[in-house]
């Protein structure tokens, strides 16, 4: 566990904290209740200390985001917090209180101590998607809090600290590239493990097991393997179906290392592919190809998908592409930018993103090459290290 540090002298989290500020005056908040553990992780550039419980929540004042920032957890966490909160830039609070109840006291403290007047309205921002029962519990705290002279308005803020997580940091790029190594590393090991009669969770396992053993904290997210007419459901689930000759075997897996995600998936084949498993990866490849020189900062994710759609139908694959090109990584294997058809983003230097056409069809299989890396301002940078060429087991 290290909190990392900023070439210009700044730790991830006071930089973090620096952004998120700036960002809450622009939006007109006062004061930010973040719940999402994800979110809360990129705040504190803590690793190695969160699991998927969500069993945290913040409270940030904006005008005090560089001297007191208040991190509410338990007692089964707040030691270790405490010990990787190394710059002393967070309050770790854990007494046995309800959540919303002991962070309603805490604001109230900090409000006493301000100049703010009793009759201005605190700003708070919330996320558009907490949770309802503790959305209930933060309303009746908050409002026996305006009871005592602290009136309150709510502010949604849906993708604030998405935002600002979707622009990634050279530390952040480079535990995403790092996590890369392991997925590229597990590709080459797993080439030479594949034969018929092995299951799909076969092959699972021994992905998952090898991206440990390499040094990962465990799988970016539950490996996908699937093989023959399985390949054709893109978040098909590892069976105990039995590879076979003549096979396409549908990989998608990463790595998560100090809490970062990498994604990748390779479409292998058992065996001489036929002329239609030929001609489906070749059109998934031109359309893969046409993406990563189209990628770049200020281009619009929704004419990617046009892109390579239009790619495939010249291929004769018109409709075979049932989900979006490419979608953002970071701590979350989904951030944002969102990338599709229906989107409005466009592309930022900074962006991690994916690269993932694919071609599907019911009954035969599927082929999806996925490569992932960072827009740049001459484009795109390529961290995906195995090769896209057609491979025969």
């Amino acid at each position: 566990m290290r909190m990392m540090k900023l070439t210009g002298g700044k730790s991830m989290a006071e930089e973090c904290l620096l952004r998120l500020g700036i960002a809450l005056e622009s939006a007109g908040v006062d004061v930010l209740i973040a719940t999402h553990t994800s979110d809360i992780r990129w705040m504190t550039g803590f690793s190695g200390v969160f699991d998927d419980e969500q069993a945290h929540c913040t409270l940030i004042l904006r005008d005090k985001v560089q001297e007191s920032v208040c991190l509410f957890t338990d007692k089964r966490y707040s030691e270790a917090l405490r010990q990787m909160d190394t710059l002393k830039l967070w309050r770790i609070l854990d007494e046995k209180k309800p959540r919303f109840t002991y962070m309603a006291e805490t604001l109230a403290e900090q409000l006493a101590v301000g100049t703010r007047s009793a009759t201005v309205p605190v700003v708070i921002g919330i996320e558009s998607d907490l949770r309802l029962d503790w959305y209930r519990a933060l309303i009746k705290a908050l409002d026996e809090l305006a009871a005592q002279n602290h009136p309150y308005e709510l502010k949604e803020l849906p993708n604030l600290i998405l935002g600002l997580r979707a622009i990634k940091t050279a530390e952040e790029i480079e535990l995403i590239k790092q996590a890369q190594a392991i997925t590229d590393a597990a590709f080459t090991h797993i080439l030479g493990f594949i034969k018929p009669g092995l299951t799909e969770r076969d092959v699972a396992t021994e992905l998952d097991f090898f991206m440990r053993k390499a040094g990962a904290d465990c799988s970016a997210f539950p490996t996908i393997v699937a093989s023959g007419p399985n390949s054709a459901i893109p978040h098909a689930v590892p069976s105990g179906r039995m590879l076979k000759r003549g096979d396409i075997i549908l990989m998608d897996f990463g790595a998560r290392l100090n809490d970062y995600c990498s994604d990748m998936t390779r479409t292998v084949f058992l065996g001489k592919p036929d002329k239609q498993q030929r001609k489906m990866y070749a059109a998934t490849l031109a359309a893969h190809q046409a993406l990563q020189e189209a990628y770049g900062p200020d281009c619009e994710t929704s004419g990617l998908q046009k892109a390579a759609e239009a790619v495939l139908t010249e291929h004769g694959f018109a409709g075979r592409l049932i989900h979006s090109v490419g979608h953002g990584v970071g701590i979350d294997i989904h951030e944002l930018p969102t990338i599709g058809p229906a989107t409005t983003d466009r592309l930022l230097i900074g962006h991690v993103v994916t690269i993932e056409p694919g071609v599907y069809i019911e009954g035969v299989g599927g082929v999806r090459i996925e490569n992932f890396g960072c827009v740049t301002k001459d484009g795109f940078e390529n961290f995906t290290g195995s090769t896209k060429e057609l491979l025969v087991l």
